[in-house]
């Protein structure tokens, strides 16, 4: 091999793996979830009136002021980014997605039952990466038989917060807390992720019931 064809094979590799490495960082701040389903509706700006997402529907709230509940049905998803509700964000049982990062309720607490896919109300995503900010939840979060985890993190929820019966990983972890903290049933149980909750009110169950949690 000349020295001339061992210099083009050297910077051809380089290239390689130059794009290779561009790929892996794009990876490790891609927003959230691989598996994450594309928007069927997207609404930026104010907005005033309920919203209820179908199923099979995936609402995108993106800069967004909402003036309304929002509630997603069986097989439906929510995204929320950078957005205020006001009023009640509601998950029925076998709802499909949910992220909410960098928002915020107002006079609204955040209920998810059954979600199918993670979900994730502020911390990390699952490649590790902080890729949802931390959210002002003004109400309470309940997380109720979630079958592929949840992450709550590095919020401040002004009323009580009760996680039961999810699975496959529940991590509460570095949050504000002015109610109480309620764990019971989650398979495994809780983790913190090695960074205390404040816990204004009560903690009770589980790993949840520690005060270091």
């Amino acid at each position: 091999m000349t020295r001339l064809h061992q210099h083009r094979i050297g910077r051809r590799a380089g290239a390689i793996l130059s794009g290779g490495v561009a790929l892996l960082a794009i990876a490790a701040i891609a927003p959230v979830s691989a598996n994450a389903a594309a928007c069927t509706q997207t609404i930026s700006g104010p907005h005033t009136g309920v919203l209820n997402v179908a199923a099979n529907q995936k609402l995108c709230l993106r800069n967004a002021v909402q003036n309304g509940a929002v509630n997603v049905a069986p097989n439906g998803g929510l995204s929320v980014i950078g957005s205020t509700i006001t009023g009640a964000v509601t998950l029925k049982d076998g709802y499909s997605e949910l992220q909410f990062c960098g928002s915020k309720t107002v006079r609204g607490a955040i209920s998810a039952t059954g979600g199918k896919t993670a979900a994730l109300i502020g911390g990390r995503g699952p490649l590790g990466a902080l890729t949802c900010p931390a959210n002002t939840i003004d109400g309470a979060v309940t997380l109720n038989a979630n079958k592929a985890g949840v992450t709550l993190a590095r919020n401040y929820i002004a009323g009580a917060v009760t996680a039961s019966a999810n699975l496959n990983g529940t991590t509460i972890s570095a949050n504000t807390i002015a109610g109480a903290l309620t764990c019971t049933t989650n398979a495994p149980a809780p983790t913190n992720a090695g960074v205390r909750n404040a816990v204004g009110g009560g903690r009770s169950g589980q790993t949840c019931a520690v005060l270091t949690f």
